[in-house]
């Protein structure tokens, strides 16, 4: 026991001898801190961007799909095969007429029924009219108004069911004139030059397209974004694009849509032009990381994450006012990774300390250095040098 008792009286003085220092040199940096001199930085409006970054896929610029239409005929032939190389005016699909010519049979057809139908109502107007006129001819005493008034309502019936006949038969007489005018159609050419990527023999099928033709030589970046990213964007954006072996590019924006391919809260369609050199070197399929940069708040009042100070769960700034500290509670709206937009407690112009510390406190006196303002009184001094003595530069490089 006695052992413990000396050990522990040896220790005491040492732990205090601890203490009392560390007290000392915390009074000490107490005492002092106001006449170390601190950089202090003056708020300035900034525009403050997010940072956005999608993997985007390479695809043709240009493309062009057929599909199976119905209403051409019967279709006899596709004239590709994957992996040609064809240009513009290229002979794609063959459709045979022979559909036509039973599609103009049977309208010819409908045409005669309609115009033995309209020769009814004609003749049947012809005969009331006759009887109209009969029947105006006699005397007053004799003439029956009520007969008089039924036969002018069926004439004009007769009128005008024979006008709406003859309206129906205008209009398949049009039919067989477009199906006269696309006869001559029974093939489909392309209009690019590309790559044939696809050819489906499923012939009866109008959903899928039988061939896929696209321009490999001539692509763009494809990405999926959500609506809160979108927002921010416009056409025109500048992008940056870097491929998986690193090599980069430039990009903008061409267009912004709504996906008909939606992924998860991927939205939105964006479509970025390359600005590239020569010939292509991105090939189709392939990925590209992609990086933009839009402004997310115009001229804000905003400061840096190593300015504000963090005490007991609140933020805060130390104004610098006449040398003194006025120690700020502030509150912050958008951020990025440098800058913090300040939306309470905080103006354009005013100073602050540009790295501040718990020693500084409200009220405190304190020596400043403004590093930006003596950096551009360099930047003045060591203009007005040169204008004195222009050739001193190259004086120096000639010496080295």
């Amino acid at each position: 026991m006695n052992g413990y008792i000396k050990k522990a009286l040896i220790a005491l003085p040492i732990v205090l001898f601890v203490i009392i220092n560390t007290y000392l040199f915390i009074l000490n940096e107490s005492i002092f801190a106001s006449e170390k001199p601190y950089e202090v930085t003056k708020i300035e409006q900034r525009d403050l961007k997010e940072t956005i970054k999608a993997t985007g896929i390479v695809v043709p610029k240009e493309k062009e799909e057929f599909y199976f239409d119905e209403s051409r005929g019967t279709l006899e032939e596709i004239l590709v095969q994957e992996g040609d190389e064809i240009s513009s005016g290229t002979d794609i699909l063959q459709y045979s007429a022979s559909n036509y010519d039973q599609q103009v049979v049977a309208l010819e057809n409908e045409i005669d029924v309609l115009e033995t139908e309209k020769d009814y109502h004609e003749d049947r107007e012809r005969l009331i009219g006759n009887q109209i006129l009969r029947e105006s001819a006699k005397d007053e005493e004799e003439r029956d108004d009520s007969a008089l008034f039924l036969l002018e309502q069926e004439e004009a019936d007769a009128e005008y069911q024979a006008d709406r006949i003859d309206s129906m038969i205008d209009n398949k007489e049009d039919e067989i004139k477009q199906l006269e005018t696309r006869s001559g159609e029974m093939t489909v050419k392309s209009s690019i030059s590309g790559t044939v990527q696809k050819v489906s023999y499923e012939r009866g099928s109008t959903k899928d397209p039988l061939v896929v033709l696209a321009n490999e030589d001539n692509v763009m970046i494809r990405t999926f974004l959500s609506e809160q990213e979108v927002l921010l964007l416009q056409e025109g954006d500048d992008v940056q694009l870097k491929s998986s072996k690193d090599k980069e590019w430039k990009g903008i924006i061409a267009s912004i849509q709504p996906s008909e391919e939606k992924q998860e809260d991927l939205e939105f369609q964006v479509d970025i032009e390359v600005e590239q050199e020569g010939e292509s070197t991105l090939q189709v399929g392939s990925t590209v990381e992609m990086t933009v940069r839009p402004i997310a708040v115009k001229d804000a009042v905003a400061v840096r994450h190593e300015s504000i100070l963090h005490e007991d769960g609140k933020q805060y700034v130390l104004v610098v006012k006449n040398g003194y500290i006025d120690k700020r509670k502030v509150s912050f709206g958008f951020k990025n990774k440098t800058y913090l937009e300040v939306t309470k407690g905080l103006k354009a112009e005013e100073v602050i300390v540009k790295v501040p510390n718990r020693l500084l406190v409200e009220d405190m006196e304190i020596e400043v250095i403004d590093i930006e303002k003596e950096k551009k009184v360099k930047e003045e001094q060591d203009a007005t040098e040169k204008e004195k003595d222009p050739d001193t530069d190259e004086d120096l490089e000639n010496n080295d």
